[in-house]
């Protein structure tokens, strides 16, 4: 009778286990099966496009093909080739509209300016529509607004936790940088808290609209 009872209680547990699972899986989001995604598509489904901006900045000081003192004032350095070996074309468009503002003026443009410029750029643009293409985020009312759709919070997850776990992220499209590729991948999924300097983190932080008497906040991302 006892060995009946268990048997029982057993194939009653194995069932609420099996139903549990069902149910989890039902609702559960899908996981990510698209392509491969790089740390700006990443950082427009984590934070829109300021943190699209803040990751190429950050990628740029990386590589030192820009210069950014405290004073939040960017130039170019001599490490911004545009020759045959590194011309604007190979680089991440988001990348290359930054230097290309910054092109031909010798006293820099302050970081606020840059965002102001190119949140709503064409490479920025360019960024938004390919990642609607693949159904993974859907542009409010807002020209400014993106919202990642479930399929873009999947792809969102799915990156976080290589990133988490250490796993090896998708190569970036441009063998010439030579920024460290999970810091880039940790600015774009997580912001400026990923960047190791500080103080270029601060002066990253400043918002992409005309400074006011008080402090700019927005794009901080």
């Amino acid at each position: 009778m006892v060995a009946v009872l268990i048997v029982v209680v057993t194939v009653a547990l194995l069932m609420v286990a099996g139903l549990i699972a069902l149910r989890l899986a039902m609702h559960a989001p899908r996981g990510y099966t698209g392509p491969d995604l790089g740390p700006y598509e990443l950082a427009l489904l984590a934070a829109g496009r300021f943190r699209v901006l803040n990751t190429a900045l950050a990628s740029l000081a990386a590589d030192r093909r820009v210069r950014i003192p405290p004073t939040g004032i960017l130039t170019l350095t001599g490490a911004t080739s545009t020759g045959p070996a590194h011309p604007v074309k190979d680089m991440e468009p988001v990348e290359a509209e930054v230097l290309g503002l910054l092109e031909g003026r010798r006293d820099g443009l302050p970081v606020w300016e840059i965002k102001a410029a190119l949140v709503q750029g064409a490479a920025v643009t360019a960024l938004i529509a390919r990642l609607e293409e693949l159904g993974l985020v859907v542009a409010g009312d807002d020209s400014r607004q993106v919202v990642p759709t479930r399929a873009g919070q999947a792809a969102l997850a799915h990156y976080r936790l290589r990133h988490r776990e250490g796993r090896s992220l998708p190569p970036r499209s441009r063998d010439h940088v030579t920024v460290d590729a999970s810091n880039l991948f940790g600015v774009a999924l997580y912001g400026l808290g990923q960047v190791v300097d500080r103080e270029l983190a601060t002066v990253l932080s400043m918002s992409g609209v005309l400074p006011s008497s008080g402090p700019a906040r927005a794009g901080r991302s």
